[in-house]
């Protein structure tokens, strides 16, 4: 386990939108880890590569290449070593092979995702791309640089049900058997369902907090704009609500894995003139979320350089501070960490008492979300044992998707 991170500024900043070297120092922190986090830009600055070429002299490749993978990184890693001395043409072939694979099936994601998009747009259904392989191509430069596990769309929650039937006419499948009894959890509190054909899972989603922050689901779309790519046409969040939304997606994963604070950093760099910081914190206020956006903000600034006014990534408070240094060795982490260290991020919501308040919601929730979490069928009576037994197995975490 990660102890006793220190992370120190390289360089003085002269204004408030500079961008900042910055680098880790901890005799705790492997060779392996600080050579993830300095590879793992699209664009390290110079005394990243500098302090990076120095690593590599005694660096374990095996475990390095395991980091990697692990954290999502690889592909971009793949490039930024292209720019290395003497690794071992090994290396460099494995590497290449993951971004490869990442270039081939993020190029066949993109295509489905087109062909579906045509296909709802057609229906008179309007959508909204997230992250993933397109979210690559835009911010990264580069279609083969972030991984993507699945499609990712937002839809309007009024068209869930022809979305969810067009689907189905397409050769998906719906993963959550429940959906039909319980339409009115999935709808109220679980925001999204997920399809499956032979090669591909689609989530469409109609909103993009859940759970322990609430926004209305026309919240999203409002400021949400319209790319040209080639000949393919694709709306995506505004600069603002992409980063709540990707920090909320850090947020719920435990702020586990590199690559989704990467996809913020990368995020306000493409935006970086064009983000309203003002609004942006309005928007996290209203909804709860300052203190989670903070502390997003300080990672992205603290282990990849992220830009922004200064102001903007202080923490406020003791509790933050303090579950802001977890959050720095969740997103680290060289071992299997105790799922129960997330729930302790419940806390990070602006107001405490809506963190017990969640916390009692998941302890006891709805017979909808047991057949949801748990992947059960609806009316069997394992759901209804599984139902009994939900506070010790959320503590196990053992049959939950992570």
């Amino acid at each position: 386990m990660i102890e006793n991170i220190t992370l120190s500024p390289g360089i003085t900043e002269t204004s408030q939108i500079m961008e900042k070297e910055t680098y880790v120092r901890s005799k705790h922190l492997s060779r392996e880890t600080e050579l993830l986090i300095f590879l793992s830009r699209v664009n390290p600055e110079a005394s990243a590569l500098e302090k990076a070429q120095v690593l590599i002299s005694t660096l374990n490749w095996d475990s390095f290449t395991s980091l990697s993978i692990k954290h999502g990184t690889s592909a971009l890693i793949y490039r930024n070593l292209l720019k290395l001395k003497d690794i071992p043409q090994v290396v460099v072939d494995k590497f290449r092979n993951i971004y490869n694979n990442s270039l081939r099936s993020n190029i066949l994601m993109v295509s489905e995702l087109d062909r579906l998009i045509e296909g709802l747009n057609r229906a008179g259904i309007e959508v909204i791309s997230l992250k993933g392989a397109t979210a690559s191509e835009k911010l990264f430069g580069d279609i083969g640089l972030y991984p993507s596990g699945d499609i990712d769309i937002l839809i309007k929650v009024e068209d869930v049900g022809k979305v969810k039937e067009f689907l189905k006419s397409e050769g998906y499948s719906l993963n959550d058997t429940g959906f039909d009894e319980y339409r009115e959890f999935f709808i109220k509190e679980l925001y999204h369902i997920s399809l499956s054909s032979g090669r591909y899972t689609i989530e469409p989603h109609w909103n993009l907090f859940f759970r322990y922050f609430e926004t209305p689901p026309e919240f999203w779309w409002e400021e949400s704009f319209t790319v040209s790519s080639g000949d393919r046409e694709y709306r995506f969040l505004s600069p603002e609500k992409n980063i709540l939304y990707t920090s909320f997606r850090l947020f719920s994963k435990g702020f586990v894995h590199l690559r989704f604070l990467v996809l913020i950093a990368e995020i306000i760099r493409h935006y970086a003139d064009e983000i309203d910081w003002n609004k942006l914190f309005e928007y996290a206020r209203k909804y709860r979320f300052e203190n989670v956006l903070r502390v997003t903000l300080k990672l992205s600034r603290e282990l990849l350089g992220a830009p922004g006014p200064e102001k903007y990534f202080v923490m406020k408070g003791m509790r933050v501070r303090v579950l802001y240094q977890r959050a720095l060795k969740m997103v680290l982490q060289e071992e299997d960490v105790h799922p129960l260290n997330k729930v302790l991020f419940a806390f990070l919501k602006d107001d405490v008492t809506g963190a017990f308040k969640v916390l009692f919601r998941r302890l006891f929730p709805s017979m909808g979300e047991i057949i949801s979490r748990y992947k059960l069928s609806t009316g069997s009576v394992k759901a209804k044992v599984y139902y009994i037994l939900n506070p010790v197995m959320l503590m196990m975490r053992k049959h939950q998707k992570q």
